[in-house]
């Protein structure tokens, strides 16, 4: 009689400790999966800013060099004043 007691005891705790590992393994899948949303939304944000730096870019040159071809002695002038300023700035 008293194996009975000690098996269904150690059955019950194993079922216990089954279900506990279940449960945990269940939660873990959940964090993983949102998780991989959290970096996928994550991922589209990035590639929507990068492909709106680029874009801006693009524009930001396109003007630069309209200014450079209407103004070529101005720009040639703020060029030479950052140069000498740049070089100042790296000898210290």
């Amino acid at each position: 009689m008293k194996e009975r007691t000690v098996k269904s005891s150690v059955d019950e705790v194993a079922a216990r400790l089954h279900n506990g590992v279940d449960a945990a393994q269940e939660k873990i899948d959940d964090n993983i999966d949102a998780t991989a949303e959290r970096f996928a939304a994550l991922e589209k944000q990035l590639r929507q800013a990068g492909d709106l730096l680029l874009e801006n870019a693009k524009t930001l040159s396109v003007e630069a060099t309209k200014q450079v071809r209407l103004h070529p002695l101005a720009a040639f002038g703020v060029a030479f004043v950052a140069g000498i300023t740049v070089a100042k700035l790296l000898r210290r």
